[in-house]
């Protein structure tokens, strides 16, 4: 007999329901443990536990292991699990809506109060006027210096907001990514994209697009589009025909056809993709895939970008049981922390991770073994 799980919130909604039907289902069974569950598949116990927590909507993947451990139909708790989805989609439509705005504004007023000059800019953020700016969103890729002389927390705020709006938008521009990449793109949203990267990061501008979508589609700030970017290179060289039926791996981001499936807009799961993948969409699904993966590794010790990546390589659950990055990931999460430091957009900023083994630049200005010269 497994231990006690905390009670369910009455207030919970519908996502306290499912979670009590989920637990329901585990008691039929006899109650199995967590750990017992976990056995059976290839989630840890910590994750199949949230599953049922009532908190968060468990991914597809995830409710699939925990009912398919406990004997359940996995096609109609699928079915009642996009149901929820949908009506919790719904319920939060206008208060997404209603963030974005704000953030739309909030942007604009930075934009008026930057071209109004320095001291306007200063009022507007709060920031005093003779701090050095760093790379902006107005400046060009090949430019050496800043456009104006603009205050570091007026650009650092516009990137902050920017995230925000994008983020909350993501889950929506993921879903129209296919296709997305061959697009024409104007010379201002040239710039908007490779703001998110480093100047001389050599990453195809035909997928740059999609690798913004997917770093951006959620608020974990491991997840961005420089780790997408320096998996992808890690994965295939940006190789979107990359082909290897031994591992049964296959394009740009090394997808396994029947992991990929659970990855896909809810539409599109309920077969197995089939070489060769499409580059768009793999990369669609590997934000989507990070972005599940986040949470579940929250507490686990090291660099959350380099943890998200062997989980990727890996599973979560071996993450989550050795309590940072196996032995023999290390060389895989090395290469990605290489093409990481050289992809990051900024070097010399303030950013969350400010210990040696950080994946980022080094916070304000001091150095990281291995990082490239800024």
């Amino acid at each position: 007999m497994g231990r006690h799980e905390q009670p369910l919130d009455p207030r919970g909604g519908p996502l306290a329901l499912f979670a009590r039907d989920l637990r329901g289902l585990r008691r039929a069974a006899g109650s199995p443990s967590y750990q017992r569950l976990a056995a059976r598949t290839h989630f840890a116990a910590s994750t199949l536990a949230a599953a049922a927590g009532g908190k968060r909507l468990p991914s597809a993947a995830v409710l699939a292991a925990y009912v398919a451990a406990c004997g359940g139909d996995v096609a109609t708790w699928e079915t009642h699990r996009r149901a929820l989805s949908a009506e919790l989609a719904q319920r939060s439509e206008l208060s997404e809506l209603s963030e974005v705005a704000e953030v739309a504004r909030l942007a604009e007023l930075s934009e008026v109060a930057e071209a109004a000059g320095p001291s306007a800019a200063a009022s507007v953020s709060g920031a005093p006027a003779q701090l050095p700016p760093p790379r902006s969103l107005a400046q060009g890729p090949s430019e050496a210096g800043p456009a104006r002389d603009v205050p570091a927390v007026v650009f650092l705020g516009r990137r902050h907001l920017l995230r925000r709006a994008v983020g909350i938008t993501g889950a929506a521009l993921l879903l129209v990514t296919t296709g997305a990449a061959s697009a024409p793109r104007g010379d201002a949203e040239t710039r908007a994209l490779d703001s998110w990267f480093a100047r001389d990061a050599a990453i195809p501008a035909r997928y740059r697009r999609a690798i913004v979508a997917a770093g951006t589609a959620c608020a974990a700030p491991q997840v961005s589009p420089a780790l997408v970017a320096a998996m992808l290179k890690t994965e295939s060289d940006f190789d979107p025909q990359l082909s290897d039926p031994a591992a049964d791996e296959y394009g740009i981001a090394r997808w396994t056809p029947r992991v990929l499936r659970y990855y896909l807009p809810e539409g599109r799961q309920d077969r197995v993709p089939r070489p060769p993948l499409d580059a768009e969409t793999s990369i669609a699904a590997l934000g989507r895939m990070l972005c599940t993966l986040a949470p579940q590794l929250e507490g686990v010790a090291g660099d959350p970008a380099l943890n998200l990546a062997a989980a990727y390589r890996t599973a979560t659950w071996v993450v989550q049981k050795e309590n940072g990055i196996p032995d023999r990931i290390r060389p895989y999460t090395d290469r990605v922390r290489f093409h990481l430091l050289r992809y990051a957009p900024e070097h010399g900023v303030c950013l969350p991770y400010a210990t040696a083994e950080s994946s980022y630049p080094a916070p304000c200005g001091r150095a990281v073994a291995g990082s490239p010269a800024a």
